[in-house]
C-alpha cells in the first residue's frame, strides 16, 4: 500500500455552532454543499459495498463531481471517516487560551471549550461516520491514517506549547509532554473506540497528577 500523504483539508468549522458567527457567503455555502455531497456519497457506498471495495472513482461518480474536485476536500478516502474536528479543536483551543495562563490552565481551557464556529455535519452523519469507522478499525490503511493524523496533531501541540512557554522543544521536554496529553484523547476515541468526552479526560488527568480545578 502506498504511503498516505497528510494535508489538511480546508477547515469547515467545528461541531458546535457559534450564534455570533457571521453567516457564510455564497462561495462558502457552495463548498459546504460539495463537501457534504462527497461525504454522503462515500458513506452510502461504504455501507452498501464496504470500505475496501469503494474506490474514489465510484465516490466521484455517485457525488457527480470531477476526480480533481475530490482532492480539494479530502486527501484520501480514509479521511472521509474522520471529522475535521478530530483532535484539532483541542489544539486550536489550547492555542487560543489567554496568554497569561499557565500550561495546566491552558489545557483545562482546551478540554473545556470544545471549539466554536459552524457545525461541520449533522448528528446523524456523525453517528454514521463513527459507526463505519468502528467497523473499519482493523483495516490497515485506516489504522495508519489515524496514527499519522494523531502524530500531526501532537506536533502542532508541541509547537504551540513551545511558543507559549518561550522554549525550544528539542531542549525542553514540557512541550512534548503537552503534545502527548492533547493527542491522548484523539487516540482513545479514534483508535480505541472510546466514547467518553474531553471532561472525562480532564478528570482522569487531575486524579493522576493531583491537581485541583485551579491548577497544580
Amino acid at each position: 500500500m502506498g504511503k498516505i500523504a497528510i494535508r489538511d483539508p480546508e477547515p469547515p468549522g467545528s461541531q458546535h455552532a457559534d450564534e455570533a458567527a457571521p453567516r457564510p457567503g455564497l462561495r462558502e455555502r457552495e463548498k459546504a454543499r460539495t463537501r457534504d455531497a462527497i461525504r454522503t456519497a462515500a458513506l452510502d457506498l461504504f455501507e452498501e459495498q464496504g470500505f475496501e471495495a469503494t474506490t474514489i472513482d465510484r465516490i466521484c461518480a455517485r457525488a457527480n463531481i470531477a476526480h480533481r474536485t475530490f482532492f480539494r476536500y479530502y486527501e484520501c478516502k480514509e479521511a472521509l471517516l474522520f471529522g475535521w474536528g478530530f483532535g484539532r479543536l483541542l489544539v486550536e483551543e489550547f492555542a487560543a487560551a489567554p496568554a497569561e495562563s499557565d500550561s495546566w490552565a491552558a489545557l483545562t481551557h482546551a478540554f473545556g471549550r470544545d471549539g466554536g464556529g459552524a457545525p461541520e455535519e449533522s448528528a446523524e452523519t456523525t453517528a454514521r461516520r463513527r459507526e463505519l469507522r468502528r467497523r473499519c478499525a482493523d483495516i490497515r490503511s485506516m489504522h495508519e491514517f489515524a496514527i499519522l493524523r494523531i502524530g500531526a496533531l501532537a506536533q502542532d501541540a508541541v509547537a504551540i506549547a513551545a511558543e507559549r512557554m518561550g522554549v525550544e522543544p528539542d531542549r525542553d521536554l514540557r512541550p512534548g509532554a503537552i503534545g502527548a496529553l492533547l493527542a491522548g484523547p484523539a487516540r482513545r476515541v479514534v483508535v480505541d473506540g472510546a466514547t467518553d468526552g474531553p471532561q472525562a479526560w480532564v478528570a482522569a488527568l487531575r486524579e493522576v497528577v493531583g491537581t485541583s480545578d485551579e491548577g497544580p
